[in-house]
C-alpha cells in the first residue's frame, strides 16, 4: 500500500468519524429539543388538570346552587297552593281574624307589661 492509499483511507476515515459526530450532535440537539417539548406538554397537563379540577368544584358549586333555588321553589309553589287553598274555601277570612286575634294578644301583654 502506498503512502497516498493510507492517506486516503485515514481521510475516508476521518469524514466518517466527521460524519458521525455531527450526527451524534442532530440526535443530541433533536433530544434536548424533545425534552424541552417534553417539559413544557407537562406543564401544560398539569395546568389542565389544574383547570378540570377547577371546573368540577365549579359545577358542584352550580349544583348546590340548583338544589337550593328547587328547594326554593318547591316551598314557594307549596306556599301559592296553600294560598290558593285559602281562598277557594275562604280561609283567608280565618287568617285575618287570627292575625287581628295575634295583635290582641300583643297589646294586651304590652299593657299587662306597663302596669305598675
Amino acid at each position: 500500500m502506498t503512502f497516498e492509499e493510507m492517506q486516503l483511507i485515514i481521510q475516508q476515515m476521518l469524514a466518517v468519524q466527521r460524519e458521525l459526530q455531527e450526527s451524534q450532535l442532530r440526535l443530541e440537539e433533536a433530544q434536548l429539543r424533545n425534552q424541552e417539548a417534553l417539559l413544557r406538554n407537562q406543564e401544560e397537563i398539569g395546568l389542565l388538570i389544574q383547570k378540570t379540577q377547577q371546573d368540577k368544584e365549579t359545577q358542584e358549586q352550580m349544583r348546590q346552587d340548583i338544589n337550593i333555588v328547587l328547594e326554593t321553589a318547591k316551598i314557594q309553589n307549596r306556599n301559592i297552593e296553600r294560598l290558593i287553598g285559602y281562598s277557594i274555601t275562604n280561609e283567608s277570612e280565618h287568617l285575618d281574624i287570627e292575625e287581628r286575634f295575634r295583635r290582641l294578644e300583643r297589646r294586651m301583654q304590652t299593657l299587662e307589661n306597663n302596669q305598675p
